[in-house]
């Protein structure tokens, strides 16, 4: 038989048990030699008062409510999203943050077809490029009028301003479920050249587009998209979107303009002897009119608000001008992806054909778009601009009306068949919620019952604790 195993503990504890004994009997020996000592109580004393016993432990979480609160929201958001994220196929994506913090995420890295929340990323780049107080000014050069005549051409010179119009199309655009609230009055320049006592012009007026290339629709948008009003032609002279009072709209934006402004200085008594048309302004001439839009922030309120794929084209080639000095659609996207990259985004598969969303051949990731809303917030420029739940005269008119959410949820949506996104942001108190939610294919059909459930999740994390009821009482 084999010998039973030794245990070696055993031993060792009683091995490690002698000196302790041999201590103990040397500290009662020496007690036993010393003298007992009489200790006198102190000739007064001051009563001590024990603090009562505390509402709330001393090391209770609720020590920390901040701390607190933001995992219960936390915890709330993660647990409510799990149903959406779980209804969403591989041709869907979902992101879902709170403050800067990205909690819930599904197919992130695909790239898909984002329709119009290509505007985000439009507006990012166009207020780090250009900046929020950039403008945009129309002229009208020439020859310096004698008495009241200027002999020879006058030139109208476009500075890139999408929100150009005259008051009759802004007039008529207010019985629109998404009228205009930003415009620059092209009456204005006509007004000044009459105030000026200009009765005739002996040449033409000729309308200047040179600041953009004569690109006028991006690739990738179909026939159907060019012939509606969401397709109007690209330039840097536009007035009216390029229509004109009897409906019709012109394909060669500078020329409609030009013609434009000659019926506006003949509703003034100013008369042109040769009509209108397209050259470029020579150098040296004097400024006889100017007009300056709005600042950026509000060009890009109008625009997220109200999904504005003329303006996001014209800013497109403003920034390509600005940054390169070559107006064109191309140097234009070419800045949005070096941005990008400076910012940190991941750029896998992200294609950019246009800036208004219009084409199907643009693709995003929701890891790139949630970036870049993370990297901003719901109350810079960009975050301000969106459309709001409910909001009259956005494209949210009709959605998120409920309790908690109307002019709560802010957001960008995008629509194309068989595309539907929507991506903003939610506020709690000061807590901030980032949302992404790209639904290509079958999915997008249904895109209603995704965004109930995005509305129900949002709801949701709004319910948790502020931090001040869940601070200590004592």
């Amino acid at each position: 038989m084999a010998r039973p195993a030794r245990r070696p503990v055993v031993v060792l504890a009683a091995l490690a048990l002698v000196p302790a004994l041999a201590l103990g009997g040397l500290v009662v020996f020496a007690r036993a030699q010393s003298p007992a000592e009489s200790i006198a109580p102190p000739e007064s004393s001051v009563p001590v008062t024990l603090p009562a016993a505390l509402a709330t432990p001393l090391l209770s979480a609720r020590r920390a409510p901040d701390a607190l609160a933001d995992d219960r929201r936390r915890d709330l958001l993660l647990g409510s999203a799990a149903a959406l994220a779980g209804s969403l196929d591989g041709s869907s994506c979902l992101v879902l943050g709170l403050d800067d913090r990205v909690v819930v995420n599904h197919n992130v890295d695909q790239p898909l077809i984002p329709a119009s929340n290509v505007k985000i990323i439009t507006a990012a780049v166009a207020l780090e490029v250009l900046g929020p107080g950039h403008t945009f000014t129309t002229t009208v050069v020439g020859p310096t009028p004698v008495d009241g005549v200027i002999d020879g051409d006058v030139y109208v010179v476009g500075g890139g301003d999408p929100v150009l119009s005259e008051r009759w199309y802004t007039e008529a655009a207010a019985g629109r479920k998404r009228p205009p609230f930003h415009v620059t009055d092209v009456n204005l320049l006509a007004d000044a050249l009459a105030a000026a006592g200009v009765t005739r012009i002996s040449g033409r007026v000729l309308g200047d587009g040179s600041r953009y290339d004569d690109e006028r629709f991006p690739p990738g948008w179909s026939d159907d998209i060019i012939a509606s009003p969401d397709g109007a032609p690209v330039g840097a002279l536009v007035i009216n979107d390029s229509y004109t009072s009897s409906g019709a709209r012109g394909s060669e934006p500078t020329a409609s303009a030009a013609a434009t402004f000659v019926a506006l200085l003949a509703e003034r008594g100013i008369e042109v002897d040769d009509g209108s048309g397209v050259a470029v302004a020579p150098a040296g001439q004097a400024v006889l009119a100017s007009i300056t839009s709005a600042p950026l922030t509000s060009i890009l309120q109008e625009m997220l608000t109200t999904s504005d794929n003329l303006t996001a084209e014209m800013l497109v080639k403003e920034i390509g001008f600005v940054a390169s000095q070559q107006g064109s659609r191309a140097s234009g996207l070419s800045v949005f992806l070096d941005r990008l990259t400076e910012w940190g985004v991941a750029t896998a598969g992200v294609v950019f054909t246009d800036g208004s969303g219009l084409s199907r051949d643009n693709q995003l990731t929701c890891a790139a778009l949630a970036a870049v809303l993370i990297r901003g917030s719901a109350t810079d420029p960009l975050g301000a601009g969106l459309a709001r739940g409910g909001q009259a005269g956005s494209t949210l008119v009709d959605s998120f009306t409920g309790a908690g959410l109307a002019d709560v949820l802010q957001g960008k949506t995008g629509t194309l068949s068989e595309v539907k996104s929507l991506s903003g942001y939610f506020m709690v108190g000061a807590d901030e919620v980032e949302f992404v939610l790209i639904l290509n294919g079958a999915s997008a059909a249904d895109h209603q019952a995704r965004w109930d459930q995005l509305a129900a999740v949002l709801v949701a994390t709004a319910s948790a604790p502020a931090a001040d009821a869940l601070a200590p009482a004592a």
